[in-house]
């Protein structure tokens, strides 16, 4: 069965993690992703290690299901031949600094003006306006901003940073909703739009505990302290006698009275919410309750209750996981892991083996062909540097 976006062509001129990523949710949902890029050296994700193959790992993992093209858009002919291809898409997704396109004549009112139902979305760090708009950033600048990095970490200790880069992949996220909500508008409308995603906007947009938290109490949110960073004793991650952890996240009474009954300690269920002293007091008490056993022990005796425990698995622990396995969260191609899955599913929509990530340019004859340019023309253009 087809996805809900077959048919939908998107023209992908993303470089690294928000873009990839975006498109990436988008083939999964069934829409045709052609990758634009610089001939001879391609999305730089391409060659950032680790390698295999020959291909960075990460293009791999982010890449697959997709076509790709080369075009160089520094050559007018380039341009010609984007905008040709976006007359026939339903969106392009850019992340290139605001502006640039724009200034090689291929912006969205150029673009729009020969293609009214294009959906046009720009992934940028702190969007299309506003005092920051032209800076440079990376996830960690995005991150810090917004004050989330402020309050990662331990009580006592510098920020941490995540191991997942927030931005980057929320940004990605955002852009594949806001493309798929206004593709949506457009088959009714007839109308595209500019879908401006900043990956500050996203970051800040996931404040909502850390922002309610400040504007209650007046203060800044402790590193460490919030209930859900550390402050609860029922919600923490904990040592266990092997050196691995547990995470432990028995916020609702009854998963709390059931993690107390089980560790024989019911004199602490009335104190589930007690105040800073009694938590701190509470979590040195499970801290030597669980450093009495190994991990495994724990998730064996603890898992099957009703108490919210389950292992800190290293990235190759959750990828053998039954219940990561059974939901298709690692794909293959040929029978060999490349990356995550799907991160939707659908009903009545069978998960079909992927086709692995493209080599560069390895589309670029066969898209061309689609929108009128034949093989001749082709090799004039590979000869002359623009494909």
């Amino acid at each position: 069965m087809p996805g809900p976006l077959d048919g939908v062509r998107v023209l992908d001129l993303t470089r690294l993690l928000p873009g990839n990523y975006g498109t990436l949710l988008l083939a999964d949902l069934g829409a045709d992703v052609v990758k634009v890029e610089e001939p001879g050296r391609g999305d730089y994700i391409r060659w950032t290690p680790p390698m295999v193959g020959g291909e960075g790992a990460i293009h791999r993992a982010l890449n697959r299901g997709k076509r790709s093209i080369t075009l160089n858009l520094k050559a007018p002919e380039g341009v010609r031949l984007l905008r040709r291809l976006a007359e026939g898409a339903d969106a392009l997704i850019e992340s290139f600094r605001p502006g640039v396109l724009a200034r090689l004549g291929a912006g969205y009112d150029e673009l729009s003006t020969a293609n009214p139902r294009l959906v046009y979305c720009a992934i940028t760090g702190y969007g299309q306006d506003g005092p920051y708009r032209d800076r440079v950033g990376h996830d960690i600048n995005y991150i810090g901003y917004a004050g989330l990095l402020h309050a990662t970490g331990a009580p006592d200790g510098p920020p941490v940073l995540p191991a997942v880069q927030v931005g980057d992949f929320g940004g990605g996220m955002a852009a594949a909703l806001g493309t798929a909500s206004a593709l949506l508008e457009a088959s009714r409308t007839g109308r595209g739009r500019l879908v401006d995603v900043g990956m500050l906007d996203v970051v800040t947009s996931w404040l909502g505990v850390l922002l309610g938290w400040r504007l209650a109490t007046g203060t800044p949110p402790l590193r460490g302290g919030m209930p859900l960073s550390g402050g609860l004793a029922c919600y923490r991650v904990y040592r266990c006698a092997d050196g691995r952890y547990l995470t432990v996240g028995a916020l609702e009474p009854r998963f709390w009275r059931a993690l107390c009954e089980a560790l024989e300690v019911p004199e602490l269920v009335e104190e589930h919410y007690a105040g800073p002293e009694r938590q701190r007091a509470m979590g040195e008490r499970l801290e030597r309750i669980f450093a009495a056993r190994t991990r495994d022990e724990w998730v064996e005796r603890l898992a099957e209750l009703e108490t919210c425990v389950g292992p800190v698995n290293d990235v190759a622990e959750a990828m053998g996981d039954p219940q990561v396995r059974h939901r298709g969260g690692v794909a293959e191609v040929a029978g060999v892991a490349v990356g995550p899955g799907p991160a939707i599913s659908l009903s009545g929509l069978d998960r079909a083996e992927p086709r692995p990530a493209p080599a560069l340019g390895e589309h670029t004859a066969e898209v061309l062909a689609e929108v009128g340019v034949d093989g001749d023309t082709v090799a004039d253009l590979r000869a002359g540097g623009i494909v």
